[in-house]
């Protein structure tokens, strides 16, 4: 188990650093292909904590292509074929679709992922963090991100603008979801233990939220989304799903939307 464990940081250390030098990303990538390879051949116990970093690695890779801008008039605002929300169901399937080739080489059961079932009084949870949590983050998104990405406001007058939105959050959440509390936290826990899985999955889907786009310090943004991915991996554990931290997830997610494709100023 020691040996195993240590053999496991290695994954997770090339993580960090792709997430610090995006330079580093494909050579971080092209190293844990090699690595899932080499341990899901021998069957090699740490198979899981390399697999578990893969997905991670991909979403990486993808932030390093150049993103399409919608139109800086707000044409595509309420455009369903939004160039932002296509983007983000791209690379959606480009990510989920590298966890679930793992999941048949390794072998793992969806259900493992998170991807079971979930209780009622989870279902309606879910729906009612939805409900609270998406217009909350549409009124209060500018006001909130100003410190980071400077003055703007949203164009929230468009009704059919929620459709492109509600594609890309959904994409996005989804997505994060899976291969952070779902491939990352249970692939990992098999070598580290579920503790250790936990804390590493939040601080490294913190350390990739960072990035250039900041006009401030990206730090107070990454603590919260190390702090984010800790309450999302304690509901996950607790309630047995996914389905709560997608919900929520989807909604905080739409003001992003917003700021790519409608902004007021």
């Amino acid at each position: 188990m020691t040996r195993g464990v240590t053999s496991a940081s290695i994954p997770i250390l090339l993580l960090i650093l792709g997430a610090l030098v995006r330079e580093t990303r494909p050579i971080v990538f092209a190293a844990l292909l090699v690595g899932v390879g080499i341990t899901i051949r021998r069957e090699a116990s740490d198979k899981w904590a390399w697999s578990a970093a893969l997905p991670i690695a991909v979403a990486l890779c993808w932030g390093l292509l150049s993103t399409p801008l919608a139109d800086p008039g707000g044409a595509d605002c309420a455009n369903p074929l939004s160039p932002p929300a296509l983007w983000r169901v791209g690379e959606s399937a480009v990510v989920l679709g590298s966890i679930a080739i793992l999941a048949r080489m390794l072998p793992a059961s969806f259900r493992s992922l998170g991807l079971r079932r979930p209780s009622r009084p989870v279902v309606w949870l879910s729906v009612a963090g939805f409900v609270v949590f998406g217009p909350l983050a549409l009124l209060l998104g500018s006001t909130l991100a100003r410190p980071f990405f400077g003055t703007f406001s949203l164009d929230l007058g468009q009704p059919a603008a929620v459709i492109p939105a509600l594609l890309f959050a959904v994409s996005n959440g989804v997505m994060e979801e899976i291969a952070y509390r779902g491939a990352f936290l249970t692939w990992m826990a098999r070598v580290s233990g579920p503790w250790p899985a936990v804390v590493l999955q939040a601080v490294l889907f913190g350390l990739a939220h960072g990035g250039p786009d900041f006009v401030g310090s990206p730090l107070p943004v990454m603590a919260a989304m190390t702090a984010g991915a800790l309450i999302a991996a304690l509901i996950a554990i607790r309630t047995r799903s996914l389905l709560l931290p997608i919900a929520i997830h989807v909604a905080l997610d739409l003001p992003i939307y917003y700021y790519f494709a409608c902004r007021a100023g």
